[in-house]
């Protein structure tokens, strides 16, 4: 027999189960949501079409129409979700947060509210970074150059300063000393040098000549017998150089050189004794082992002689005399373009007049033969004092010889 049968025998009533119990609750759930629809709705939602009428809708929609909400959401179907949308309505007392670098929205050209050309500027300005500013107003090297009195000054990180026309116009100022350039060099200072071996002092020349190193040389061979060396160790022999005192003068007092000093403001860098010296060299001037290595015969000009008489003179050298170009050829020269020929003298084809300066050399002999040569007196110099003292004696003779004349004078009117 099953339980259920012994239940109904026994009379007992029989515990319910655990999925009898779900049911129930579902049941009971049903129900309450159908007596909400039906208590909302009046009737049942089945019999929604016979309770609404035609006059009933338009009255409805004409008032919804005028509330301005859909007439949706008031039919009796969408009465179970219209708590579920009032959640998501916008209540009108929260405010949107702003975004403050949200740009503003202009509708018209005609606002009076849009911003100015600057304004705009000043914004991106803020929102721009140091570096990237710093990189837009930063004054290139060409600007610099062309601003400054002294280009040759201007180094390729003087851009990079807080002032660069002020940096500039002090490196430009006379007698400044520059900062070394070894400031910016990552390496240690004088690192180049660690594998260079330092070269012994030598004497100058002038000393060398007396001949001082000769006597003094110890690496010679010793002709002198043993029993002479050690009679010199128990009595030695002193004053033993013997050097002529009129030699040793001239080494001093006439052939000695002064040594080698540094200017004012020179100061020493990495590198600097492997330089060639240019402060000896001249503009124009051509030295023998240049003239050498151009392979320039005696007499001859140099191979851009041609080249100026096309182009014209350089322009870092307005001073400069170049013959041929400016100045006339030497003595024995020729014009021409033969080897040791001077060119053709650089001249205007409608004049006949030089360009460049007197290439022909009239200027000068008019100066030699006229009376207006140049005074190259130096401005402020000091009279010798005999010429005062000769005038002083003058002008003593003169008072005296007025006084005499007084004298007479005075005789005569008495």
């Amino acid at each position: 027999m099953t339980d259920t049968a012994v239940a109904l025998l026994s009379g007992k009533k029989r515990k319910p189960t655990k999925n009898q119990l779900k049911r129930q609750r579902a049941k009971a759930r049903k129900l309450e949501s159908s007596s909400c629809e039906s208590s909302v709705a009046g009737t049942d939602v089945s019999d929604a079409e016979s309770y609404y009428t035609d006059e009933q809708v338009t009255v409805e929609y004409d008032e919804v129409q005028d509330e301005g909400e859909d007439p949706m959401l008031n039919d009796p179907a969408f009465a179970v979700y219209r708590a579920i949308l009032d959640k998501f309505k916008p209540s009108e007392d929260l405010e949107i947060p702003e975004d403050e670098n949200k740009g503003e929205i202009y509708y018209s050209d005609e606002d009076d509210n849009i911003q100015d050309e600057e304004q705009e500027a000043a914004a991106l300005e803020q929102i721009m970074s140091k570096k990237k500013l710093r990189k837009m107003n930063k004054m290139s090297i060409a600007q610099l150059k062309a601003l400054a009195a002294r280009p040759d000054a201007v180094e390729w990180f003087d851009a990079d300063a807080e002032d660069p026309l002020l940096l500039v116009q002090i490196k430009s100022t006379k007698n400044v000393v520059p900062v070394p350039r070894h400031w910016s060099v990552k390496r240690e200072y004088l690192s180049s040098k660690r594998g260079i071996e330092k070269p012994p002092f030598e004497l100058p020349d002038f000393i060398k000549h007396t001949g001082i190193m000769d006597m003094r040389d110890n690496t010679k061979e010793d002709e002198s017998t043993l029993k002479q060396r050690t009679r010199e160790r128990v009595q030695p022999k002193m004053g033993r150089l013997d050097i002529d005192y009129q030699k040793l003068h001239d080494a001093f007092f006439k052939f000695q050189t002064p040594p080698k000093l540094t200017t004012f403001g020179e100061i020493y860098y990495e590198g600097k004794e492997l330089e060639t010296n240019v402060q000896d060299r001249r503009p124009g001037l051509l030295s023998d082992e240049l003239v050498a290595a151009l392979s320039i015969p005696p007499g001859a000009p140099p191979p851009w002689l041609l080249n100026m008489q096309r182009f014209g003179p350089p322009p870092n050298y307005p001073g400069l005399k170049i013959p041929g170009l400016n100045a006339p050829i030497p003595h024995g020269a020729q014009w021409g373009f033969q080897p040791g020929g001077y060119g053709k003298p650089p001249v205007d084809e409608a004049t006949n007049r030089p360009l460049y300066g007197d290439v022909f050399g009239v200027l000068e002999t008019v100066e030699e033969g006229g009376a207006g040569k140049p005074d190259y007196a130096l401005w402020g110099q000091l009279e010798p004092a005999e010429e005062e003292e000769e005038e002083e004696e003058g002008g003593e003779e003169e008072e005296e010889e007025e006084r005499t004349v007084g004298i007479d004078e005075i005789e005569e009117d008495e």
